[in-house]
C-alpha cells in the first residue's frame, strides 16, 4: 500500500510539473516540439548532449575494467582508501570537483605550472568538451570500478586454485573467468552512467565554456531562468524525456540496472595465479598510480587553494553562514524524504517480483518510477512546480519546500538501487519464517527485517543526504539572496573571481558532505554489521 502511494506521488509530481510547464507555454506541446526539432541549434544541442554522454560513458567503463582488475589482484597501503573513494565519488559535490579541475588543469593550474617550469608554453584545454569529459570520468570511473570490483571479489579461492593448476596466463584468466562476469554488468553500469552524464548540469555549466558545449539540461535552465521562454523549455524537456526514456528502457532490458555497492568497505582480494606475473604487476602499478593521481589531484588542489589566507575572510560574511544553514537543512530533510519513498518503492518492487510472472512487468514499472526522476530535467520540474503552485498560493514562499522535494526526487533513484537488492535478499530469507510464525506488519519489520536493513538504509540515507548537500541544479533555479546553499555560493564566488574564497567554501562543503556520509553510515553499522555483511553480495 505504501509503495503504491509513493509511486502515485512521484508520478503525480512529475506529470503535474511537466503538465503545468506545457500549459503555460500557450500552445500545443507537440507543435512546439516539432518546431524545436526543426531548429538547427536544437539539433546541435541534441548531438552534443548525446556525444559527450557517450564519450563519458565509454571512457568511464573502459578505464574501470583494468582498474577493477588491478585492485582485485593487489594488496597495498592505501588500497582501502582508494576503494572507499570509489564508493563516495558519486556524492562529491560537482562544484568542488569543478573547482579542483580548474586548479589542476586550468591555465594557471598545476599542469600548466609544470609546463612553464619545463620551459613550455601554457595551453588552454580545460573548457569545452575536454573539461566535461574530465569531470564526468572523475565522478563515474570510481563508481563503475566499484561495481566491477564487487563482482570480481565474489570469485572463490577454489576457482583460482584450479586456474593455477591449469597454468592459465593473465589473458586467459581475463577471457575465460573475468570477462564473463563483467560483461553482464556493463549494460546496467553504462546505462546509469550515461543517464547521469546526459542530464549533467553543474559540470557543463561550469566547464562547458560557452554555447558550443551546451547540453539540453543547460538549455532548459537558460530558457527558464534567463529567457523565461516556457514554450522552448517545455519542448526541450519533452525531447530530453523521450530520449532518456528510450535509452533507459533499452539499458534496463539489457542489464536490469546497475547494482550499487552496499557499503564502502575494502574487502581483501584473494591469492590469484596472475598476481605474480611481471607484466601484470607493471600494468597494475601504472593503472593504480594513474587513477590515484587523476582522482586525488583535483581534491588536493581544491584543499591547497583553501589554504590561502585571504580566502578565510569568507567566514566573516553572513552570506556564508546563511548558505551553510540552508545546506544542512535541505540535505537532511531531502535525504530522509528520499529514503522514506525509496523504501516504499523497494518494498513494492520486491513484492511484485515474488508474484507470478504476469506481475513482472508491474515490478519493472515500479522500478522505473524511481529512474523517472533521472530522466526529467530538474530545472523543468522546478519551473513546472513553481507555475503549478502559483495558481493557488505565493509560490516564492514555497521555495525551501520545493528545493527539498526536488532534491529528494533526484536522490530517489540512487536510494532505490541501494535498497532493492538488500530488501530482496532479506525478504527471501525471512518471508517463509514469518509466514510460519505468523509474524506480519510492523512486527515483521521490527524484529526480522530491520536488523539486516539497518546498514543498507543508512548507506542510502548517507548517499541521498550528501547528494542533496552538493546539488547545484535545483538551487540554481530557486536560489535568492535569502535562500542559498554552499554550491550556489561557490558558483557566485567563482563568477566574481573570488577564487580563494570559493576554495574555502568548497573545502567546507566537502567537510560537511564527508561528515554527513561518515556519521550516518557509521550509525547504520553500529549493531548492524552482521546483516550488512550478509547482504554485501545481494
Amino acid at each position: 500500500m505504501f509503495g503504491v502511494a509513493a509511486a502515485v506521488v512521484v508520478l503525480t509530481v512529475v506529470a503535474g510539473a511537466l503538465g503545468a510547464l506545457v500549459a503555460a507555454a500557450g500552445r500545443d506541446p507537440w507543435t512546439a516540439l516539432l518546431a524545436e526539432l526543426a531548429n538547427p541549434l536544437t539539433l546541435s544541442l541534441i548531438r552534443f548532449t548525446l556525444w559527450q554522454a557517450a564519450l563519458s560513458t565509454l571512457l568511464s567503463v573502459a578505464l574501470a575494467i583494468p582498474l577493477a582488475r588491478a585492485l582485485a589482484r593487489r594488496d597495498f597501503r592505501g588500497r582501502g582508501a582508494l576503494i572507499r573513494l570509489s564508493s563516495v565519488s558519486l556524492v562529491i559535490p560537482s562544484m568542488v570537483a569543478a573547482l579542483g579541475m580548474v586548479a589542476v588543469h586550468g591555465r594557471s593550474g598545476w599542469v600548466n605550472d609544470l609546463r612553464a617550469a619545463l620551459g613550455l608554453a601554457r595551453v588552454d584545454y580545460l573548457y569545452g568538451l575536454t573539461g566535461i569529459l574530465f569531470a564526468h570520468v572523475f565522478f563515474n570511473l570510481p563508481l563503475a570500478t566499484r561495481i566491477f570490483l564487487n563482482e570480481l571479489l565474489t570469485l572463490p579461492q577454489a576457482g583460482w586454485r584450479q586456474a593455477a593448476l591449469c597454468g592459465m596466463r593473465p589473458r586467459h584468466i581475463f577471457r575465460r573467468i573475468e570477462w564473463p562476469l563483467l560483461r553482464g554488468l556493463i549494460p546496467g553500469a553504462a546505462g546509469m552512467i550515461f543517464l547521469l552524464c546526459f542530464t549533467s548540469f553543474a559540470v557543463v555549466l561550469t566547464l562547458g565554456g560557452g554555447p558550443q558545449s551546451a547540453t539540453l539540461e543547460v538549455a532548459v535552465y537558460q530558457a527558464v531562468r534567463f529567457d523565461f521562454d516556457l514554450s522552448k523549455a517545455a519542448a526541450l524537456s519533452l525531447i530530453q524525456l523521450v530520449l532518456c526514456g528510450a535509452l533507459a528502457a533499452g539499458f534496463f532490458a539489457l542489464g536490469g540496472g546497475a547494482r550499487f555497492p552496499l557499503r564502502a568497505g575494502d574487502a581483501p582480494g584473494v591469492a590469484r595465479p596472475d598476481a605474480g606475473v611481471f607484466g601484470a604487476r607493471f600494468i597494475d602499478a601504472v593503472v593504480i598510480t594513474a587513477a590515484a593521481v587523476f582522482l586525488l589531484s583535483p581534491l588536493a588542489a581544491a584543499v591547497a587553494r583553501a589554504a590561502a589566507p585571504g580566502g578565510w575572510a569568507l567566514l566573516a560574511d553572513a552570506e556564508f553562514w546563511r548558505a551553510l544553514k540552508w545546506t544542512v537543512v535541505i540535505a537532511l530533510s531531502a535525504g530522509a524524504l528520499a529514503c522514506l519513498f525509496a523504501l516504499a518503492l523497494a518494498d513494492l518492487t520486491v513484492t511484485l517480483r515474488a508474484r507470478p510472472s504476469r506481475w513482472r512487468g508491474l515490478a519493472l514499472g515500479a522500478e522505473m518510477v524511481s529512474v523517472l526522476t533521472l530522466l526529467a530535467p530538474p530545472i523543468a520540474l522546478g519551473a513546472g512546480l513553481f507555475l503549478l503552485f502559483r495558481r493557488f498560493t505565493d509560490a516564492l514562499s514555497l521555495g525551501p519546500a520545493l528545493v527539498v522535494g526536488l532534491n529528494a526526487l533526484l536522490a530517489l533513484a540512487f536510494a532505490v538501487r541501494i535498497l532493492t537488492p538488500a530488501l530482496q535478499a532479506q525478504r527471501g530469507r525471512a518471508d517463509a519464517l514469518c509466514a510460519g510464525l505468523g509474524v506480519r506488519g510492523w512486527n515483521k519489520w521490527r524484529w526480522i527485517l530491520w536488523p539486516g536493513m539497518r546498514a543498507p538504509l543508512a548507506y542510502a540515507l548517507a548517499v541521498a543526504t550528501t547528494l542533496a548537500a552538493g546539488d547545484m541544479g535545483v538551487i540554481a533555479l530557486f536560489g535568492t539572496e535569502e535562500l542559498s546553499t554552499l554550491p550556489l555560493l561557490i558558483y557566485r564566488l567563482l563568477g566574481a573571481y573570488r577564487v580563494e574564497q570559493a576554495a574555502v567554501a568548497a573545502a567546507l562543503l566537502c567537510t560537511v558532505c564527508a561528515g554527513f556520509f561518515w556519521v550516518i553510515e557509521r550509525l547504520g553499522r553500529v549493531g548492524g554489521d552482521a546483516g550488512d555483511g550478509e547482504l554485501a553480495h545481494a
